[in-house]
């Protein structure tokens, strides 16, 4: 698309007075850029002033600003409520703006010693300082009530106009208001500037929109809309932020698919860092493969930094087994029972309208260790996978989030690694499967539910029939990610007590467009004969569990954990964090760090995936 024509269609567009959600859906259904220029040109005011303010610096909010509507391009087909774009716009807007900010002082660092980014200025009387973070407190607020505040707030709309728009009586947008400014104010005082209700409305004012370059708007229309036409710094914010994106979207999403991702985060499945820059095609070629040899006897494999890794128990003779993490980035993986194969899920990027609103998806690879990525492509997507005791197959999970659901809507099967065929098995589409006992006899599941608007999860036993073999846990404690302990005597899982929320709470939260508390949980022993469950010794408190394995003979457990740190969002996404791979009893006694990886920022997952042969 020509620049005139993209200039031509942002002007001409500027009386439009269709909704936001019209325009949006008339672009995500139809692909009319007439109406993605219209919401370039009502909201870019806004998104530019958060990335200036944020960013403190002019060229780093030009990439940003276009990172967002890049990110909207991509992202607006499973947008919802349609709606909602500007609340949407703001929040993306300030977390690309932070992660801007990020990188470009990663990059200084690294590069030469200089002064840190500049901060926006400050003023005398404490406004400015509101002002800095008040976009942190705005993009904190859950979405029903950031939305009239950036409609109303910060570009100025009527309350009957953007009553209207939304569908919503004019009193319920004040009254939304209302909440929305108390929560501000409340905020605020906690970081210890207290404004009154004038001091509020100033600083609101600080905030509001800023005037946005004309070239810079149909700069990026057109990076939105064109492909080949992102610029480097913008395509690499872009991507980072998608994928961050798709991980708060699985954790934020209802009850059951929001325990179940806690869970698979806990078991390492969605780990995440920032890859650098894909290497060129030349250069791939250049780098040297791993001689084809099986790995010895009693190994660890798990994720650290990008990449798959084996190591021995005692935390000696690493190495790496997996290379091109910008190309092939891994997610989960396991060991074949004998030790000479790997299967690993690997990130896969589907581009536009991706089926279900999954981009990247995970799909099976095997391969040999040794063998030059990725593998033989076994033609399924899956989330969770185990490998039957003798090799030949591998049973997995797939299952479709979305917020519209209280339950996945899951499917489990089973891929022969030869002939690639694939045979369904016949649980419940809540049920997730993920452990195949050593002697081939059952799966081992947790089944998700609904009972009177609470979550609850319980481990099973399943036969390949899909007949219940034992049912492991009961509703009191919601119990899900289980692995089995070679003998099949016990299960390694991520234990909670159930999620109590009283009809005064959940109203509360209804009102403030909060989601139902997430479940505290636990790796714990469960006795697969009783059901008795039991929390592992000194598990560190401060710390956040990403995957677990039983050694081979089934005496001591090897668990990754992350640091877990307190403090407002934007603090915790900049503060470096550790995190460490431990051998231990089976109990969780004589804990021994082997390993560690640090990584920046409280969500960056660096070291993951666990596994034992």
């Amino acid at each position: 698309m020509a620049t005139a024509n993209l200039s031509e269609m942002v002007t001409r567009l500027g009386g439009s007075e269709s909704a936001d959600s019209d325009l949006l859906a008339r672009f995500a259904d139809a692909r009319d850029e007439a109406a993605f220029a219209e919401l370039v040109r009502r909201h870019g005011g806004t998104v530019f002033g958060v990335c200036k303010r944020v960013t403190g610096n002019h060229h780093l909010a030009e990439d940003a600003f276009q990172a967002v509507f890049v990110v909207l391009a991509a992202k607006a087909a499973s947008l919802r409520p349609r709606s909602a774009v500007a609340a949407w716009l703001y929040g993306v807007a300030f977390r690309t703006s932070l992660r801007a900010r990020t990188m470009a002082d990663r990059r200084r660092r690294r590069e030469v010693t200089v002064d840190t980014l500049p901060d926006v200025g400050t003023e005398p009387g404490g406004v400015c300082d509101a002002v800095q973070l008040l976009d942190e407190a705005i993009a904190a607020l859950p979405e029903a009530l950031r939305l009239p505040v950036v409609l109303c707030e910060l570009e100025g709309g009527s309350r009957a106009e953007v009553a209207r728009q939304l569908g919503i009586p004019e009193g319920t947008l004040s009254s939304r208001l209302a909440s929305a400014r108390k929560a501000l104010a409340e905020r605020l005082r906690n970081r210890g500037v207290a404004l009154a209700a004038a001091g509020l409305t100033l600083a609101l004012g600080r905030v509001a929109s800023a005037s946005v370059p004309a070239n810079l708007a149909v700069r990026a229309t057109a990076a939105a809309l064109t492909s080949g036409t992102v610029p480097g710094p913008v395509a690499e914010l872009t991507s980072g932020v998608l994928r961050v994106m798709f991980l708060h979207k699985l954790k934020a999403a209802v009850p059951l698919i929001g325990l179940l991702v806690v869970a698979l985060f806990a078991g390492g499945l969605f780990a995440v860092e920032d890859p650098p820059a894909p290497p060129k095609r030349a250069a791939l070629a250049e780098v040297p493969q791993p001689a084809k040899a099986a790995p010895p006897v009693n190994r660890i494999l798990f994720y650290r930094g990008g990449h798959l890794t084996t190591i021995d128990p005692d935390g000696k003779n690493d190495k790496k087994v997996s290379e091109n993490r910008a190309e092939f980035h891994p997610s989960d993986a396991k060991i074949s029972p004998d030790g000479k194969t790997l299967a690993v899920l690997i990130q896969v990027k589907v581009g536009d309208n991706p089926p279900n609103g999954r981009d990247p998806q995970r799909k099976l690879y095997v391969r040999a260790i040794g063998e030059k990525e990725p593998g033989t492509d076994m033609g399924v997507t899956c989330q969770l996978f185990a490998w039957s005791p003798d090799g030949t197959e591998i049973a997995c999970t797939d299952f479709i989030d979305g917020t519209d659901r209280e339950t996945p809507d899951a499917t489990s099967f089973v891929v022969n690694v030869k002939t690639k065929e694939k045979t369904p098995l016949k649980f419940g589409k809540d049920a997730v499967l993920s452990d195949w006992s050593r002697d081939g006899k059952a799966f081992l599941a947790s089944s998700l539910k609904v009972v009177n608007g609470q979550p609850q999860a319980r481990l099973h036993l399943m036969n390949r029939d899909g007949s219940l073999r034992k049912t492991l846990t009961d509703e009191k404690q919601i119990a899900v990610f289980g692995r089995l302990s070679p003998d099949g005597t016990r299960v390694l899982g991520m234990v909670a007590p159930p999620v109590e929320v009283t009809p005064a709470q959940k109203k509360v939260n209804d009102e403030m467009g909060k989601g139902a508390p997430k479940p505290d949980f636990t790796l714990s022993l469960i006795d697969a004969a009783t059901g008795k469950v039991t929390k592992l010794e000194d598990l560190p408190l401060n710390g956040e569990i990403q995957g677990f394995a039983w050694s081979p003979d089934g005496k001591r457990i090897a668990y990754a954990w992350r640091q877990v740190h307190t403090g407002v969002p934007q603090e915790r996404s900049e503060k470096e964090t550790e995190s460490f791979l431990v051998v231990a009893d089976a109990d969780g006694r004589n804990a021994k760090t082997i390993a560690t990886e640090k990584g920046n920022g409280q969500w960056v997952i660096t070291l993951a995936h666990v596994d034992w042969r």
